[in-house]
């Protein structure tokens, strides 16, 4: 199993966050890591501009709730 890098912005810094993955991550596959991360070890927050209050997309609620957007995904 290979070492896959998800690098985000939150608070206008570069972080990241590794994850195992056979083949490299899909975008959606990537922000359900990172959502799931996120739940776990950040306070949930109020973030972004309030139109997609209706939505439960997970990068929706990756940004509502923690401010966070995914920049990209390497190999580790």
């Amino acid at each position: 199993m290979a070492q896959w890098t998800i690098t985000y912005s939150k608070d206008n810094n570069t972080n990241t966050l590794d994850m195992q993955a056979d083949h490299k991550p899909e975008m959606e596959d990537a922000v359900e890591h990172l959502l799931a991360w996120a739940r776990e070890n950040l306070e949930k927050g109020e973030f972004g501009d309030g139109q997609d209050k209706q939505s439960s997309e997970p990068a929706v609620l990756l940004l509502r709730h923690y401010g966070i957007t995914i920049t990209g995904i390497a190999a580790s």
